[in-house]
């Protein structure tokens, strides 16, 4: 039960802290590599005017993180909040080395160049005139115990792309030039989805081979193709999940799998009323060979169980 209601947590607080720190406006695939099989997409514009990220953005405040975020601005001359108006990450597979993230938003270019320019492995390459900084992480080792390296560039005057490989960078370079293939529109797009009031955008082909090496992710070794939409509408908060399976064996699979998690949700009633509140508002359903889940509940209802999950997690720390 304990093990449930973390997971929930986690994915949820995941989900909205991803939302609030994601390129405004809908997806544009043509910046999106045709080699990705995933990409996740905020419009952090419209997440700033939903009731839920207004209510957020005030609990911010409370609990100190705004001061916080006030400091890191004061550092890095841009704030994380209100210069950035979203970020677009994608990938191919597990491999981080060929996941890229473009954020938009207002920068001092020279100041965050001058940053970076101190590590001592700092390098700075050429790529079809555009300056490649390359530095290393000292936070993030490999096997081998070496500092990974980060690779970061500015695009014209308000993208910043960044990526932990060379060819991922120089490849996203040439996608926005339009001198590399860019994503088919459709080949991203969450089909049967409303995406029209959402901030936020998940979807991913061929993610059996992306889950094979979680031993948790039982649920996604057996779909082929995984769509989440994330947005607010009316001042209600709704999260759609879409998976289509590999069969419509493999979808009743994942559809029983679904129902039992939301089972043992609503049984962590007497101890977590909120979470069985919000657990019964969830609606599952399977067509053929796709299954649907669909959450929507008050805003402020989903900020207050937040609220209270913080707080468990800050007491539990103490």
């Amino acid at each position: 039960m304990r093990h449930i209601r973390q997971t929930t947590t986690v994915l949820v607080a995941s989900v909205l802290i991803a939302a609030g720190s994601v390129l405004a406006g809908p997806l544009l695939n043509t910046q999106v590599s045709s080699s990705a099989n995933w990409v996740v997409h905020a419009d952090y514009d419209r997440f700033r005017s939903t009731e839920i990220g207004k209510l957020i953005t005030d609990e911010l405040e409370i609990l100190g993180i705004a001061e916080k975020l006030r400091n890191f601005a004061a550092v890095f001359s841009f704030h994380p909040l209100n210069d950035i108006c979203g970020v677009t990450l994608y990938g191919s597979g597990a491999d981080k080395q060929k996941a890229v993230v473009i954020i938009d938003g207002n920068f001092d270019k020279d100041k965050l160049v001058s940053l970076v320019s101190m590590n001592p492995e700092y390098e700075q390459l050429e790529y079809a005139g555009i300056s490649v900084h390359r530095w290393a992480d000292e936070n993030k080792r490999k096997p081998d115990g070496a500092a990974e390296k980060i690779y970061g560039c500015f695009y014209g005057e308000k993208l910043l792309l960044l990526s932990a490989g060379l060819d991922a960078i120089t490849q996203a370079i040439d996608v926005l030039r339009g001198k590399a293939p860019c994503a088919e529109s459709d080949s991203l797009s969450p089909a049967g989805i409303n995406v029209n009031t959402a901030f936020l955008q998940v979807a991913a082909r061929a993610i059996d081979k992306i889950a094979e090496q979680e031993p948790k992710a039982a649920m996604l070794k057996q779909a082929d193709e995984l769509a989440i939409v994330i947005g607010e509408t009316q001042g209600s908060f709704y999260i759609d999940v879409g998976l289509k399976a590999k069969s419509e064996e493999a979808a009743e699979n994942i559809r029983k799998m679904a129902d039992g998690l939301i089972a043992f949700a609503n049984l962590a009633g007497q101890e977590q009323p909120k979470l069985a509140e919000l657990a019964a508002k969830l609606q599952l359903d399977r067509t053929e060979n796709t299954v649907r889940l669909r959450f929507e509940s008050n805003s402020q209802d989903v900020v207050d169980f937040l609220k209270e999950q913080w707080k468990t997690k800050v007491e539990t720390k103490q």
